[in-house]
């Protein structure tokens, strides 16, 4: 089961798909919680973004994503390729800072 977050996105999975949300910030940063009295748990508020079949679709559905809606206009191939790979360094230093080393 994944259930990670890169920035305000969340990825979570279960045996079908995998889940792509935006988890609402408060001014520092943090993720805004909500107390659910059903199951007497904080759950992150969340706008649902997409579904996809396995994580790399996942990360590949965000990283567009993150392309369309940046405030960054682009209007070349250049700049286009530019900021594909601006996002794969942050997802790789996500990653880097949170897996052990040697795996």
């Amino acid at each position: 089961m994944i259930d990670m977050k890169i920035g305000q996105y969340h990825l979570t999975s279960d045996k079908y798909e995998v889940k792509v949300n935006r988890m609402s910030l408060d001014s520092q940063g943090h993720p805004v919680t909500s107390y659910d009295d059903k199951s007497g748990i904080n759950r992150l508020v969340e706008a649902p973004l997409a579904h996809c079949k396995n994580v790399e679709d996942a990360l590949h559905w965000l990283r567009g994503y993150l392309i369309r809606t940046g405030s960054e206009r682009i209007t070349t191939v250049y700049q286009l390729a530019r900021e594909n790979q601006r996002i794969e360094r942050q997802f790789d230093t996500y990653i880097k800072e949170r897996v052990p080393e040697g795996l």
